[in-house]
């Protein structure tokens, strides 16, 4: 045991898991949480897509968006797919994410976030849209949320 009188300034990083009691009692509002939601569309990883929406997350606090990604596992050799991140139903990217036949077999093309807030209730859904398919398979995309833990 330590006793310190005055201020203890640690690195960060310096205080993990181990050195924290499992009956520390650490509030739950200084935690965060990293949420990964992703979909296939409901389709089966060789299947041809077709244009759907999917509702991925609904967040329980406040929080941010951290990423969103896609990719086809085969890109088909005349095919254009875009993918969008809706938060209440609002596209949140600065464009859409498209991928062709040109992007190549399972590239991953990150979005680029227009805004990242979340608060309570706010519900994320990722829309794909099929301009062409020709040989195109298995679409998959993904969102990566951080929330404060709620009380």
């Amino acid at each position: 045991m330590a006793r310190f009188t005055g201020t203890l300034q640690v690195d960060a990083g310096a205080i993990g898991n181990q050195e924290i009691s499992s009956s520390a009692a650490i509030d739950t509002s200084k935690m965060q949480h990293l949420y990964r939601r992703a979909t296939g569309f409901g389709l089966a990883i060789g299947a041809t897509p077709t244009t759907r929406e999917e509702v991925v997350f609904v967040a329980e606090t406040a929080g941010s968006v951290q990423q969103f990604a896609a990719m086809c596992n085969d890109s088909g050799t005349s095919a254009s797919v875009t993918f969008d991140l809706k938060k209440n139903g609002v596209s949140i990217l600065s464009s859409v994410v498209t991928i062709t036949h040109s992007t190549g077999d399972r590239v991953v093309v990150d979005g680029t976030l227009a805004s990242t807030a979340l608060a309570a209730g706010d519900v994320l859904s990722i829309a794909l849209t099929v301009s062409s398919s020709t040989g195109m398979q298995g679409p998959f995309a993904w969102v990566t949320v951080k929330e404060t833990a709620g009380v």
